[in-house]
């Protein structure tokens, strides 16, 4: 009998690299690109394709179990992530998650090619800084996406939907790094199914990992035991994006408050990602996480911490929500 994700861990020390992506140069954590074996060792990972091996930070050796949370959570709330999963190297001793590309393998008939979004903003926005993305805002990407189907005649999706669910989420998780390249555009070459010659598609809400209060040192932990305290480091979550090119970064409830502002229909997209989950849907997945036996284990002090955060925050949101 096949054994299911949340059975036991991957270990990936003998899968095969994707040399030219040894480790993916984009971000700050050292990420490996992986061939599945043929057959997948389990019946959940797909046989040949990519995956990306992602550790942690140095600085917070429990990061990556954000990633595979995220996945759990997205799942439920009916929001695309990346399925990521518990994984380790038996050959270096690391620990990490163990996520899915989302493009199609390279070299087929029909492949995919990304388009990040900092491409799409410098050429909306001129000297536009590519490392930092100061100038990076709600403004510009929606004129982005106003004006895919002119170019892209096969664009139909909802982006406005996309982002309602993609900073809800955000803000449940409190992630702060949904810069320029984490978001992008998919375009699928498809000569054989498409008269169009491709299918255009919004990527999933990836790299999610600099959320759930990683960055809090476990002697931290009993400070947030009070809700004031919850309260000041909530509302302090900023979202990477502006609301203009010239205004300040947002705090997370601003930014959805302002979205439904403008686009009304997007606060019942919210409010119904936010109802398929409750506080039992956060302690189900974070006590079938702490079972896991890796190198780096999440420890159950995190997974309380992380239970209290993620309550909280969605309690706060469907307050704001709400009003």
């Amino acid at each position: 009998m096949e054994i299911q994700a949340t059975d036991q861990p991957i270990d990936v020390g003998d899968w095969r690299r994707d040399e030219e992506f040894a480790q993916y140069p984009e971000g700050a954590r050292d990420k490996t690109l992986l061939y599945c074996p043929k057959p997948a060792p389990f019946a959940f990972l797909k046989e040949g394709h990519r995956y990306l091996f992602k550790l942690s930070s140095p600085r917070y050796p429990e990061q990556f179990w954000a990633e595979i949370i995220a996945y759990r959570l997205g799942t439920q709330m009916d929001i695309d992530v990346p399925p990521a999963f518990v994984a380790y190297d038996s050959k270096t001793n690391q620990s990490g998650a163990l996520i899915e590309w989302f493009l199609r393998p390279i070299g087929l008939l029909n492949s995919e090619d990304y388009i990040a979004g900092g491409d799409f903003c410098q050429q909306y926005i001129p000297n536009f800084d590519r490392r930092k993305g100061k100038q990076h805002n709600f403004e510009t990407v929606s004129q982005i996406f106003e004006d895919l189907p002119k170019k892209h005649l096969s664009f139909n999706a909802d982006w406005k939907k996309y982002w309602a669910k993609a900073f809800v989420f955000d803000a449940l998780i409190g992630n702060t790094d949904r810069h320029q390249d984490n978001w992008g555009i998919i375009v699928g070459i498809l000569p054989s199914l498409n008269p169009i010659g491709e299918e255009i598609r919004i990527s999933p809400v990836f790299d999610n990992g600099t959320s759930m209060g990683h960055e809090i040192s476990p002697s931290k932990f009993a400070y947030y035991d009070k809700n004031d305290n919850l309260m000041k480091y909530v509302s302090k979550g900023w979202h990477h994006m502006k609301w203009t090119i010239d205004s300040q970064q947002i705090r997370h409830v601003e930014m959805l408050q302002k979205i439904i502002e403008r686009y009304p229909e997007t606060r019942q997209v919210m409010l119904n990602c936010l109802k398929k989950v409750t506080y039992e849907t956060f302690k189900t997945i974070l006590d079938d996480l702490v079972e896991f036996k890796i190198p780096m284990r999440l420890g159950v002090e995190r997974a309380t911490f992380m239970l209290k955060l993620l309550q909280f925050r969605h309690q706060h949101l469907l307050v704001e929500l709400e009003k």
